[in-house]
């Protein structure tokens, strides 16, 4: 191994180089001060490429040390879209298919969890919208502009996507614009744009920043401040020449603001560029943002029969201490009590499920390393510069070292559960570490194309796009009312059965209630439940819970921005589902009856393998007797968004479906709510469905398909009488 010294010190100097870069007395004071001055810190860095092991820690390790808040990166090189947190903070990044460009925002945890909007233009233009306090927030926009070797349409069309996105910002909020522009804007000064703190001499793309600046009312805070010649460099040429090509962007009106703007160019990450950093004062002081977070209980606890025993008297306690004048007749009241009862008696006994944060794999040794390289950066002798690249290429064969030791020991733990029949721990593990993560951009387009970005917009917007899906000029007829005792008793085998055969680790519904707290109700509670299910079936009122549906928006594919992009999932209250269950299970063999034989949606031993295989069977036949054979292949928009009620209905009576059975699907229909909940956000709006079958109800496949099968007959009774 090679012999390696320490850094030659000059003189007296404070450190190995003359160019002060930990000031101390500015930069290193304590975290608390700086949040009590209401001070923002911010900056940008060209990372060129987050893709080797260790680079993302490197990264996050240089912002604590520098008490950075918020850090824009460009040309990390990576694919796709994410937004995940790491070691405390938060990373939002856009890259493309190839890799190529890419940029990001990383953010402290404070600020990490103030992210209101996330706009992922393309993989050169990234915003995000900050809650700063009631009245204002903070846009930051991190850009990466083409280099010298792109054609100028390239750099026109960048600044014209930047137009788009500056569009979205709202006066009263404070802008930062962050960003490798690939530009020289050089010392010269230029009035209310620019000052003579620069470096280096302007090119022409420069100007055409500039020219942008003055027509935007902006100024480049990185050029106004008076530094040494080592804090004003952004990047480093292969041949060792200097120039200033990243830079921090305000509004003119808040130039007040900046407190201070230079690089820091002992801060490392094996890059040619340096961090350039700003001091921020927004004009409102920060508010505490309340979060809307779901809320997980701690199921494993239930296994434990002492814990089951505690959830099941802390259930009875809370319904012991209501006065017995004070119990309600009415049903929705009944079901209020009951769900109340549940969810605090579950949140004082198992309580919620803490996540672990995921083990970084990232030791000491390699952080020791990254330190020592760190010594060696801007040092101009040339051993200096052998001991740096060696430091580099040590880091880069530990960091992957250490890593493949990490990923066989979680692969090793995961073996293990699966051995031990610990299946779902070993499931969690998998997701949490090797799980695809879905980015979950809450901007939309509405009708105009126009990008929204506030939630109250968004919402706005899918509550017009979700009533017109589902609006329809007909209304749904009254039920006439019919022999009340056309329809058999619910039976507490049907209850009990339609309970268990809920589905566990399954979203709720609008009373927050999953089924694994419902099937750990002991009998008495359950009989309490069973009441209600029975009324609600004799009567034909239901509780609200079970009317409400929550809509929760899931991309189709990335960068969606369309509402037809998304896919709406209702979810539903799983109380509601016993009910359904016991009604679909009636109902179906009724149906079943009334089926053809080459109907194979939604039936018991029939599927798409089936339907496959007979279709191949009938081309086979088709070509062994040289006969032509017409397939017409008919894809129905929205499917179960469009079917009537009425005819529906109707044809359930039809068919000889119970009074009550067919009550109990009127009352869910005529009643339906549903709420629109967008990336967690606290803003929902509710708007009454008109025409969606809710074929989230198990009933509602079987009804579908028979009234498709009489459409169908339609269509063959028409062709009958053309021939």
């Amino acid at each position: 191994m090679m012999s390696l010294s320490r850094p030659k010190s000059s003189g007296s100097k404070i450190g190995p180089h003359s160019d002060f870069r930990e000031a101390p007395d500015l930069d290193r004071g304590p975290q608390k001060d700086k949040k009590k001055q209401n001070i923002l810190k911010i900056g940008t860095w060209n990372v060129r490429s987050l893709i080797r092991p260790g680079k993302t820690e490197n990264l996050i390790l240089e912002m604590e040390r520098l008490n950075m808040d918020i850090v824009g990166i460009s040309e990390i090189k990576l694919r796709d879209q994410r937004d995940y947190w790491q070691n405390n903070h938060r990373i939002i990044y856009s890259g493309d298919e190839k890799g190529v460009a890419g940029v990001g925002i990383v953010l402290n945890k404070e600020w990490g969890k103030r992210v209101k909007s996330i706009v992922l233009l393309n993989s050169r233009i990234i915003m995000i919208k900050l809650f700063l306090n009631d009245k204002e927030d903070v846009a930051v926009i991190q850009t990466y502009f083409p280099t010298s070797a792109h054609p100028d349409d390239e750099i026109e069309e960048m600044y014209d996507q930047l137009d788009e996105v500056l569009e979205l910002i709202d006066k009263k909020d404070s802008l930062v614009i962050l960003g490798d522009w690939n530009a020289a804007v050089g010392n010269t000064k230029e009035v209310n744009v620019s000052g003579n703190n620069g470096y280096g001499r302007r090119n022409r793309r420069g100007q055409r920043l500039i020219d942008f600046c003055k027509e935007k009312e902006f100024v480049i805070t990185n050029t106004l401040f008076q530094q040494p010649n080592s804090r004003k460099y952004t990047w480093t040429s292969p041949g060792g020449l200097k120039f200033q090509i990243d830079y921090i962007i305000v509004r003119r009106s808040q130039q007040k603001n900046v407190l201070q703007s230079k690089t820091y160019p002992g801060a490392d990450i094996n890059s040619d560029h340096n961090l350039l950093s700003m001091k921020f004062r927004p004009n409102g002081r920060k508010q505490f943002r309340q979060l809307n977070k779901k809320h997980h209980f701690d199921f494993s606890k239930l296994q434990e029969t002492e814990n089951k025993t505690k959830y099941q008297e802390a259930i009875k306690t809370e319904l012991n201490n209501i006065d017995t004048n004070q119990i309600p007749t009415d049903i929705n009241e009944k079901w209020i009590l009951l769900r109340d009862a549940i969810v605090k008696a579950a949140n004082n006994t198992i309580g919620a499920n803490k996540e672990l944060p995921r083990k970084p794999w990232i030791n000491e040794e390699i952080i020791a390393l990254i330190e020592e390289r760190r010594k060696y950066k801007n040092l101009a002798d040339i051993q200096d510069k052998i001991r740096y690249r060696y430091y580099k290429n040590l880091i880069n064969r530990e960091a992957k070292k250490a890593k493949e030791v990490w990923l066989s020991e979680l692969c090793e733990e995961i073996e293990n559960l699966l051995k031990c029949g610990k299946l779902e721990k070993a499931y969690n593990l998998i997701k949490k570490y090797f799980g695809q993560r879905k980015m979950m951009g809450n901007s939309i387009e509405d009708e105009n194309k126009k990008l929204l970005i506030d939630d109250n917009d968004i919402v706005k917007r899918w509550k017009n796009y979700i009533e017109k899906l589902y609006h329809d000029d007909d209304e749904l007829d009254e039920l006439t009312e019919e022999d009340e005792n056309d329809g058999n008793e619910i039976t507490r085998e049907e209850f009990m059965s339609a309970l268990n055969a809920l589905k566990s680790k399954k979203a709720c519904g609008k009373d927050q209630i999953p089924a694994e707290l419902i099937k750990a109700l002991d009998m008495d509670m359950k009989d309490f439940m069973f009441s209600i299910i029975q009324e609600s079936y004799d009567t034909g009122e239901m509780p609200n819970d079970f009317q409400d549906s929550e809509i929760v928006i899931l991309p189709k594919k990335a960068r969606s921005k369309r509402c037809e992009d998304f896919r709406t999932l209702s979810i539903l209250s799983h109380t509601s589902k016993i009910l359904t269950t016991i009604i679909k299970r009636r109902i179906e063999k009724k149906i079943d009856l009334q089926l053809e034989e080459d109907q194979f949606g939604f039936r018991n031993g029939k599927g798409t393998r089936e339907a496959i295989l007979s279709l191949r069977l009938l081309i086979d036949e088709s070509l062994r007797i040289n006969k032509p054979l017409f397939i017409a292949f008919v894809d129905l928009q929205k499917a179960f968004d469009n079917v009537n009620w009425n005819l529906m209905l109707k044809i359930l009576k039809d068919i000889e479906i119970n009074f009550k059975d067919r009550r109990v699907i009127h009352s869910l229909y005529k009643n339906q709510v549903a709420g629109i909940q967008i990336n967690n956000s606290e803003r929902k709006s509710y708007n009454k469905e008109r025409r969606s079958t809710r074929m989230y109800y198990f009933t509602l496949p079987i009804q579908y398909t028979y009234t498709l099968k009489k459409r169908f007959q339609n269509v063959e009774n028409a062709a009958q009488a053309l021939f």
